[in-house]
């Protein structure tokens, strides 16, 4: 061991400790909620209003309105100024949310009934439509010049994510799709509203937009890790969206059938047959020996090994070296997201 690496290895705890600090920011966090709940509007009055107050009300991390206040802190900014975009961000999620639980058919969001399943997927859809309109208002109080630019991403960014959504429900499981098509969707679909958050603050606090848009691209890729773990722990968790193996009754062409065919190709008529059939003619049985086999093939290792891999290689990334408290905040938030792994590390003995 060479006499620098002490002083490396706590330079690199001070970052990640600061990185932690930055990604709870507390009162800023209360701001960006209250924006939010002023922009939803009267709940009482307004039974739009009041759907979405039930969505938001169901909570979630707020994960893109930390990155949003932390980004703009760690580039130099003042993470106040990043107040309002944190809040039009996580309302674009929101309203995506919505529409991804009719059009998926999932009928739990974060542990209690979707809107759709409580009040009609017509009323959803209204609501969603909502939602969609608030990131634009959030972005008042900003300058002219500002909020043109910020309005511009917004829509841009908005535009890529429905593009996405459009290629994911396209992705049912067939023998002529693969990888490409996978990663295609998944990185417009979930890493763009990854990438948002970053961009947006990153002019706010006085980048270029090409340098904005690279640093951007780079925390889209930890939207392509969360799809990755998500479509794993839908073998051993709910993921409170009401059913284990979720994806297999849905039939999508997930990282987890992509990886167990890599391994086990001639497993692929009988798998397609399964993936094949509506959600309501799959029976439980079948999905649990489905998922055993996804297991006990080496499908559920493999993946976690690349998902591992390739969160080794995001943070390691060029356009984050520029700045040690930006590579040690996506250092730290993909150690966040790619959390729940350890409890698939348990169940895999690994």
């Amino acid at each position: 061991m060479n006499a620098a690496t002490p002083t490396v290895t706590t330079a690199l705890k001070h970052a990640r400790a600061l990185a932690s600090l930055l990604l709870e920011p507390g009162d800023l966090l209360a701001q960006v909620e209250a924006r939010m709940t002023e922009l939803a509007g009267d709940r009482f009055s307004d039974p739009g209003a009041k759907m979405i107050h039930e969505h938001l009300d169901t909570g979630g991390k707020r994960l893109r309105a930390r990155l949003a206040l932390a980004t703009c802190q760690a580039l130099g900014g003042h993470a106040q100024d990043a107040v309002d975009w944190a809040a039009s961000v996580e309302l674009l999620h929101n309203a995506s949310l919505v529409h991804d639980d009719i059009q998926d058919g999932d009928r739990t969001r974060r542990g209690r009934p979707a809107l759709w399943a409580r009040y009609g997927a017509a009323q959803a859809m209204n609501t969603g439509d909502i939602l969609l309109m608030l990131p634009f208002r959030a972005l008042a109080s900003y300058p002219a010049e500002a909020q043109a630019a910020l309005v511009q991403v917004l829509a841009q960014y908005a535009e890529t994510t429905a593009r996405g959504q459009i290629r994911e429900l396209a992705l049912t499981a067939s023998p002529d799709k693969g990888w490409s098509d996978y990663f295609h969707a998944v990185s417009a679909k979930t890493g763009t509203l990854f990438g948002l958050p970053v961009r947006g603050a990153a002019e706010l606090a006085g980048l270029r937009p090409q340098a904005a848009s690279a640093l951007a691209d780079t925390f889209s890729s930890i939207g392509v890790l969360y799809q990755l773990q998500d479509d794993l722990l839908d073998l051993f968790d709910e993921k409170g969206r009401g059913a284990l193996g979720s994806d297999i009754y849905e039939g999508r062409l997930s990282a987890v059938v992509l990886t167990h065919l890599d391994l086990h190709p001639e497993d692929g008529p009988e798998l397609f047959a399964v993936l094949g059939r509506p959600r309501e003619a799959t029976s439980a049985h079948e999905v649990a020996a489905v998922i055993a086999r996804f297991i006990e093939g080496g499908a559920a290792g493999q993946l976690l090994q690349r998902i591992e891999s390739l969160a080794t290689e995001l943070v390691a990334a060029e356009p984050l070296s520029a700045s040690p408290d930006v590579q040690a905040l996506a250092s730290e938030l993909v150690h966040r997201v790619l959390s729940p792994l350890e409890a698939v590390k348990g169940a895999l003995n690994v």
